[in-house]
């Protein structure tokens, strides 16, 4: 019997991890597309879309639920009023506006 098989990992070979993302820069991409027009966060900003506050304390969110939700919503809730972001927020902004809201606890 024979076949390919994949070649072992090298010892000492670093798994390559998603990037982190700046919260403080995704905090500025927030800003930048008037998410507070629908969003609040601790008080501030508008009622229309889900309140962020805890956006990061909510262990269902994660870094890849949130990409999903903002490029778009419809894929989560087919009824979402969000518009898709998928042309407007992408790369490091998006990474940023996800570690931002992660952070949000």
């Amino acid at each position: 019997m024979t076949g390919v098989f994949a070649a072992p990992p090298k010892k000492g070979a670093a798994a390559k991890k998603p990037a982190a993302g700046v919260p403080a820069a995704g905090k500025k991409v927030y800003a930048a597309h008037h998410c507070d027009m629908c969003h609040k966060i601790a008080g501030k900003g508008g009622a229309t879309g889900t309140d962020l506050t805890k956006e990061g304390a909510n262990a269902k969110r994660t870094a890849a639920w949130l990409t999903a939700e903002i490029q778009d919503p419809k894929s989560h809730k087919p009824g979402s009023s969000m518009p898709a972001y998928k042309d407007d927020i992408k790369g490091a902004d998006l990474t940023n506006l996800v570690a931002y809201l992660r952070s949000l606890k």
